[in-house]
């Protein structure tokens, strides 16, 4: 069965094969990591199976990220590597939810005054 590259299942596949192969795992070290088959994650990575909402969460932790890391998709169109937002959002990855709001305070701030000298 040949999966449609268009196909959520496949470009969320691709983006776990993307966070595989960034951390430098096989697929079975991940399989271990989420206790699933190697097979399947293979399946997952083709688009060829559709997982539950609970599998891609125990991929998710087998690739130690946050499910919504995985899920961050913008309907099948690729983010611009120039678009503020994503590049904010990149940015700010990994930070826990106390520093994010000092993160935030401080851009309040930024834009305020931006606001200001306008």
């Amino acid at each position: 069965m040949k999966a449609n590259r268009d196909t959520i299942s496949s470009i969320i596949g691709e983006r776990i094969r993307t966070f595989r192969t960034e951390q430098k795992l096989s697929q079975e070290e991940l399989a271990f990591n989420s206790e699933l088959h190697p097979a399947y994650i293979g399946k997952v990575e083709r688009g060829e199976k559709c997982p539950t909402i609970e599998t891609l969460y125990k991929i998710a932790n087998g690739l130690k990220i946050p499910l919504h890391k995985l899920l961050n998709i913008s309907s099948g169109t690729e983010v611009e590597e120039t678009d503020a937002f994503h590049r904010i959002q990149e940015a700010l990855d990994g930070f826990d939810a106390d520093e994010m709001m000092k993160i935030a305070k401080i851009v309040e701030q930024i834009t305020e005054l931006m606001h200001n000298h306008s």
